[in-house]
């Protein structure tokens, strides 16, 4: 067993968070960050926000679960990111093409919902919260917009109180109340493709291109539909006379005279000098069965 671990840095190569290196944390520092200054502005002993986890009166974070020892009797804040999809807007989604340099320049549109948990040891709290960020993401939308954002501050929902479940993480867990904004958002994505210095396309083609002919060196990969086996197509020159009348029951000798074919022939659709048979390979193997 080797006694080396092997790590990886979690922001790989990427220089930072952006909409253009690291989108989708992006988007979630982007959320942090309005609300941590929203609360930033709030007077003391109302709920302000302070870099110092001894000093703020609310923690705001993007930790889940977050850990009593670290809350206290403070009201928290944290966010779930939902599932995000790519939005067509069009055949290939194609933006633009330079037919001089073959640049193809795509652009979608990429929608998700933040989930912001406010949560608290009492229910009143919990939904207040959620209501003074709700309100203030849709009144301050203009902000979000200019940080990058396609749309967002629109169809914001805010749920009922309800125990937290599994976002606070504690013996007195229990206590605590947490209400759920959903607040749906989309940014725009556009990346364009090059024939210039292409080196990762043309390996991604050459390792296609290459399991290709493997599987076909053996004769034959699994059957397209599921159910069809898996043939070799072979051409061959018709005999010069009479080529059935020696075969009574239909069969094709082979020119070779090695074994008989009991397949029919047909003319090749591009060179009618040419017969064309087909012969089932392995048909009863075990995965065609």
């Amino acid at each position: 067993m080797p006694s080396r671990v092997h790590t990886t840095n979690p922001i790989g190569g990427f220089p930072g968070s952006s909409f253009k290196y690291t989108p989708l944390q992006h988007v979630s520092v982007v959320f942090l960050s309005f609300m941590q200054g929203l609360f930033a502005e709030a007077p003391k002993h109302n709920y302000r926000w302070e870099p110092d986890d001894e000093l703020t009166e609310i923690i705001i974070r993007d930790e889940n679960p977050i850990q009593v020892e670290v809350i206290g009797m403070r009201p928290a804040v944290t966010i779930t990111m939902g599932t995000v999809q790519f939005y067509s807007l069009g055949m290939d989604d194609l933006h633009t093409y330079d037919f001089a340099l073959g640049r193809k320049v795509k652009t979608i549109l990429v929608p998700g919902t933040m989930s912001i948990n406010c949560c608290s040891r009492s229910d009143i709290e919990c939904h207040n919260l959620a209501w003074v960020i709700s309100e203030h993401i849709w009144l301050l939308r203009e902000l979000l917009l200019r940080a990058g954002f396609f749309e967002i501050g629109r169809g914001i929902q805010i749920g009922p109180p309800s125990p937290e479940g599994s976002l606070v993480a504690g013996d007195s867990a229990d206590e605590w109340y947490c209400s759920t904004i959903s607040v749906p958002w989309q940014f725009s994505r556009k990346s364009a493709f090059t024939p210039l210095g292409q080196q990762i396309a043309n390996n991604i083609e050459l390792s296609i291109h290459a399991t290709n002919k493997h599987v076909e060196a053996g004769r034959g990969g699994p059957a397209l539909a599921g159910h069809e086996f898996s043939v070799n197509q072979t051409e061959q020159f018709p005999p010069s006379f009479a080529p059935g009348a020696s075969d009574v029951y239909g069969k094709t000798p082979d020119p070779a005279g090695q074994r008989t074919y009991s397949l029919p022939t047909a003319p090749h659709p591009l060179n009618p000098s040419k017969l064309v048979f087909v012969e089932t390979i392995r048909p009863w193997r075990v995965s065609i069965r």
